[in-house]
This record gives C-alpha cells, structure tokens and sequence, in this order.
C-alpha cells in the first residue's frame, strides 16, 4: 500500500485534504476528503479500512457543507457520499482501485460536479502510485436515476467505459450468460470483484463483492433504510427479491464480509427510528456499515413473510414491499 502522506500531497495539489484522522473532515468548495488508516492485513484477513466519524448530513450546514464528500477507507477504495442538500437521496457511490483499472460503482442523482471529482481523487491516487494512467469503468447498483443521474459526465471521456445499468449491457459487459443465477468475476488487475445478479428492487440490480477488502456492495437491495420492492405482488417482484436474498446469503456462506455497504441512509442511530421521506437533514445518522447478521435478519423475515409481502420495522432497516 502507498502512504497516505503521498495521497495527501497528492490532493493537496488539487485543493483537497486529507486530515490526520478519520473522525475529522476537511472541507472545500466543491468536496471534502478525509482519511482511514492504513496497516496491513494478514494473509487470511480483509485488507482494513476506517469511516469516518460522520458523513455530511445536510440542513443548517448547506451553506458551509461540500456537494460531495469524498472518504479513503483505503488507499485503494474509496467512498463518495452526496449531500442532502443537493438530493434528499444523498446517495453513496464507489471507487475501487486495481492495478489496470478503476471501477466506480453508481453515479449519483445529479446537481453535482461528479466526474470532475471522480477525476480528481483519480488523479491523486496515480500520483501516489507512481502510475500515469488508468482505465475508468463505471458500473451501477441498479438503474433508478439517484444512481444514474451523473452518466452524462462520464460520457466520452478518456480512458472511460460506461456501462448502461440494463440487464442486456450487464450480461454483455461482465459476461453473464444466465440471469439472475451466475455469479461472475471481474479482475482490475490484481483485484478481484464478485458480480452478483440481484433483481428485485430494480431488474438490473447487481452487489459487488470485493475480495481485498471482504466489502459486499448492496445498492438499495440492503442498506440502513427503506428496502423498497417496487411492484412486489402487482408484477411479481416480491419472489425475484426473495431469491437475490437468498443469493446473497448462499454467497456469504463461503466468503466472509466485513461490512456490507448500501447506497443510502434513512434511518437515525436510534434502533428503528426513520428520517422522514424527502428530508434533507439527517441530524445523528445511523453507520453506513451494516454486517451480514444484518442479511441475515432480512433473510429470515422474507422468508417468513413467505407469498404475502408487508411492511416490516426493524432496527436498522423496513421491509417495504410497493404492491
């Protein structure tokens, strides 16, 4: 791993900091940065990272607050969060470094300079990394617009590949010859990632997992939130998420999670408590980080829900199945 001192000066050249710790966060005009740690990982273990101590939460502090939040969980994987004050979604997107490519998972939902900031935290990892260029790939959780908004950015730029969040492109791209059911694997170079076809809140819904870091990417599929199922009875959606859950768990079962990371907040850090729909101040939110005990708990209540979907409170999340 490069050293965060050359990642920060990196940065700095761009007008960006990296502060001492990752419970602070600088802050800019148009972005904000801060740091994890950065210590080894053994043989058998994820490589670490850290997050911060709180993300940009909208409100009283869009006069001050950047439209992008920019976190190193690690030098090589980074997350992007949107501010509430530029969408009630606040969306959180991913940038993934491997040797010969990047991969940045979803776009946001608009009303930011994302490729410009994208391009920026590129930059500043090829300076630290000795490296003059990389490949940019640009995937999605799914195709719902706070995940796509910010495509047209991307479009025909250098060294990018946009990939257009509909199944036939996914099949094509990953090369996945059976949908919903193949599990297929795309190398950056040097890293890993497990595409997982998971339908249900979207029909072109895909988790990621990261085998350096042991992260699985959940989308809307699970986060710290409302869990929708969009059409669940009406167009038979409710079956096809039950089966990406139990996708998900199957995964699990042979390969370990550290964290499972979703695309959005909406719930507070008091167990079963909602910010309201359409907020743009998320005052004590809860951890973007969930475990998979959290899959788990999700996997037994849709499958104890069996044909009749409903909505469901728990602790860190609602089951909101839209018939």
């Amino acid at each position: 791993m490069r050293s965060f001192k050359a990642l920060a000066l990196s940065l700095s050249g761009l007008g960006c900091t990296l502060v001492p710790s990752p419970s602070t966060t600088a802050q800019t005009e148009h972005v904000s940065v801060s740091r994890a740690a950065n210590t080894a990982p053994g043989n058998d273990e994820p490589e670490p990272g850290s997050f911060p101590e709180r993300w940009i939460s909208g409100g009283p502090e869009c006069g001050t607050e950047p439209a992008i939040q920019v976190h190193a969980y690690n030098p090589d994987f980074f997350i992007l969060r949107q501010s509430l004050c530029t969408s009630f979604e606040a969306p959180f997107m991913y940038l993934i470094f491997g040797r010969e490519k990047v991969l940045m998972l979803d776009t946001g939902a608009g009303k930011i300079t994302i490729q410009e900031t994208v391009a920026g935290v590129i930059q500043s990892w090829l300076a630290s990394s000795g490296l003059s260029s990389i490949e940019l790939v640009v995937v999605h959780s799914h195709g719902h617009g706070d995940h796509t908004a910010g495509d047209p950015q991307f479009t025909g730029q250098p060294n990018t590949t946009l990939v257009a969040a509909n199944v036939p492109a996914l099949q094509s791209f990953f090369g996945i010859t059976n949908w919903p059911t193949d599990i297929v694997t795309y190398d950056l170079g040097g890293r890993i990632l497990d595409v997982i076809p998971i339908p249900g809140h979207d029909a072109s819904h895909i988790a990621l997992y990261d085998r350096r870091t042991h992260l699985l990417l959940t989308g809307d599929t699970l986060y710290p939130g409302r869990l929708y199922i969009i059409d669940a009875v009406s167009k038979g959606q409710w079956p096809i998420y039950q089966a990406s859950i139990q996708r998900l768990v199957d995964f699990t079962d042979k390969n370990p999670v550290a964290f499972v990371l979703g695309a959005h907040i909406e719930m507070t850090n008091m167990p079963g408590e909602q910010f309201g729909l359409l907020s743009t101040h998320h005052p004590n939110e809860h951890p973007l980080q969930l475990g998979r005990e959290h899959l788990l708990e999700l996997h037994r209540a849709v499958v104890e829900m069996e044909s009749t979907p409903q909505v469901e409170d728990h602790e860190h999340f609602v089951i909101y199945p839209m018939n």
